[in-house]
């Protein structure tokens, strides 16, 4: 069939929508507000499936490894889907020529964060702490290499303190460990901690933004606490590479459709998720720096697992 008759029958069927992290995390979250909104759009299901695992590893290997005919596209997250090819690349089953980025949707800054019922009452009193006692502080993150991790190791290294770090498949299960008291403290992103931390369930220690957020404007920014840190996760969408160009255009015309739609940028900002729109060549190349950027990073020094 050729590609201009692909494109005027498409979609004929639902598609599927792979989140590689596990469900009610705030990727996932994402994940479900927009396939709502592109149904409306394209005129069949958008299904999403959760295939978490190895830090996002899971899923991306399965969605660069599905067939590039636009009835499979997926999350990505930045900066993890960058830097798993390389920081793992005797086992990692993709590389970053194997998707096609469609666009970004949401850049979501980095919080520090400890339960409302912990001693810590600052970021001062959590690296007091770990310095009277090193790695004695558990902090959570997604997996290594991913902005959590990263965050955290830059802000250990700023500190000159040892944290001890275990990882998760998604904020949603480090939120939990976090409450339920498994943890010390909690790296994730301002959409998952924003409610619990103005709930009064979590104290946020810091924002590795450049500025406060709105969202939690009593929790200080890393520059002002005395951290030359800053650090945020970018949620986007991907296909397999190799979609044909008439269905590309279509699923970015879409999904350009869906994130200028008032009512999904109204649903966002209610779950604290700051919009960051970035669409098609101009995505492409935002992750291709990022990629070669972190890679020298690593190839200079790498960052061990943690």
């Amino acid at each position: 069939m050729s590609q201009s008759a692909l494109a005027e029958d498409y979609p004929s069927k639902p598609i599927q929508m792979i989140v590689a992290y596990g469900a009610g995390g705030s990727t996932d979250t994402m994940a479900r507000i927009f396939a709502k909104y592109a149904e409306e759009q394209l005129g069949q299901r958008v299904v999403v499936v959760n295939k978490p695992g190895a830090g996002g590893e899971l899923g991306w290997v399965y969605l660069a490894n599905s067939d590039p005919d636009g009835y499979t596209i997926g999350l990505i997250n930045s900066p993890s889907v960058e830097t798993h090819p390389f920081t793992r690349a005797e086992t990692v089953g993709y590389s970053m020529d194997d998707l096609q980025p469609l666009a970004n949707v949401v850049t979501d800054p980095g919080v520090l964060a400890v339960a409302a019922d912990s001693p810590w009452q600052t970021l001062d009193d959590l690296v007091e702490a770990v310095e009277a006692e090193p790695r004695s502080v558990t902090v959570s993150h997604e997996g290594v290499g991913g902005d959590d991790h990263l965050a955290a190791l830059n802000f250990a290294g700023d500190a000159g303190i040892e944290l001890n770090f275990v990882s998760f498949n998604g904020n949603a299960e480090a939120t939990a460990a976090l409450l339920g008291g498994h943890i010390d403290a909690f790296e994730g992103n301002m959409s998952e901690a924003a409610a619990h931390i103005n709930d009064g369930a979590v104290r946020g220690l810091a924002v590795w933004s450049n500025q406060r957020m709105e969202a939690i404007p009593d929790v200080p920014t890393g520059e002002e606490l005395g951290y030359d840190v800053v650090s945020s996760a970018s949620r986007g969408l991907a296909l397999p590479a190799g979609v044909p160009d008439e269905v590309y255009q279509r699923l970015l015309d879409v999904t350009q459709q869906v994130i200028e739609n008032p009512e999904f940028e109204a649903e966002l900002a209610r779950l604290n998720m700051p919009l960051e729109p970035i669409y098609g060549e101009e995505y492409a190349q935002s992750l291709k720096d990022s990629h070669d950027r972190l890679k020298a990073i690593w190839d200079q020094e790498p960052w061990i697992e943690q």
